[in-house]
Parts: C-alpha cells; structure tokens; sequence
C-alpha cells in the first residue's frame, strides 16, 4: 500500500471517540460502522439543531444510546486516479461488515485492468488473502457489485454520472526508494 488512498483497511479505519455525557453515561464500544459522513449529523443532533437535508451521513445518537436496527449494512468508498500520485488508480469499493469487494474501473468503459479483490473481513481482517478468483464465490462477487452499484446510485452516481479520469498508470516512475 502506498498511501491513505486505497480502499484497505489500514486506509479506511479511523478510530471515532465520542465524550458526550447527554449521550451516554457509561463507556461503550459500538460495533457497526460509523462513518465520517455521519459526524455533522450526530453533533446536530446531540446540540438539538435541525437535520440537514440531502446528506449522505445519518445521526449516531440513537445507535449510541439503545440500537439502531436501521444503521446502515453497507457503505461504498471511491478515488479517482491523479496524475501526481499514479500508484494508486480509481478506486470503486464496497463495505460490508463481512465483507469487501474492491474494483479499479479504467475510466474509460473498458474492462477493469487491474485484478479486483474480495476479502472475508471476519476471517481475514488484515486482508492477506485476495479471494476474487474463487469460483465458490462468484455469487458473493455478484451480491456485492450489486450492492456497490445500488449504493453507487443512492448517491447520484451510475454509468454515465460516475465521471472518472483515464487511469494512466505510473509509466516510467517509480516510488521514492524510502518506499518500495
């Protein structure tokens, strides 16, 4: 992994830590996936102040204090390939809280030129094993290209909207030596 870009684990997490007695008054750890997105709602809501319309975060508030049997099972993270840091190319992905299905579509409607990855997240935390090529698996592959595309489409993008620069690759370049 050569930056914070990618859709793996050790780019994606970041450690949330709330300190809100109106909250809750004993510590808890709660398991589901609490994005960035969903921190404006969640402070707004804590202050009292009316919910923002058209955002894709949703309030913690209520998953914090009692559960939340509506909080989200998925959530989907995209990239779009830069010029000045070519290592890492469009990045199409889908969260499951088992699972996660990465795609690096080329920007131009062809096929995908890098090889996807699939990975048993309650299994395989750390993500050492790319799963995509097992036949055993074709159908989770297509659940969750299914679910990418309808989570892609809750936000407004589908095949037409999804603009996305040509990944070019890193041709001649290399990574500084203090990173490869």
């Amino acid at each position: 992994m050569v930056d914070k870009r990618t859709a793996h684990e050790a780019s994606l997490r970041i450690p949330l830590i709330v300190r809100s007695p109106q909250l809750t008054k004993a510590a808890k750890v709660i398991p589901q996936q609490v994005l960035t997105v969903d921190v404006a709602p969640s402070l707004l809501a804590l202050c009292g102040a009316p919910a923002l319309e058209n955002i894709h975060g949703k309030s913690f508030v209520k998953l914090v204090q009692g559960g939340d049997p509506d909080w989200r099972k998925s959530w989907f993270y995209h990239y779009n390939y830069e010029k000045q840091f070519p290592y890492t190319p469009n990045v199409r992905a889908v969260r499951t809280d088992d699972w996660k299905f990465i795609h690096y579509p080329h920007g131009d409607g062809t096929a995908d030129r890098h090889m996807a990855e699939l990975y048993n997240l309650k299994n395989d935390p750390g993500e050492t094993k790319n799963l995509i090529g097992k036949p055993e698996l074709a159908d989770k592959v297509k659940e969750l290209q299914a679910e990418l595309a309808k989570l892609m489409l809750a936000t407004g993008l589908d095949s037409k909207t999804d603009k996305m620069p040509i990944d070019e690759g890193v041709k001649s370049a290399l990574p500084d030596a203090k990173i490869r």
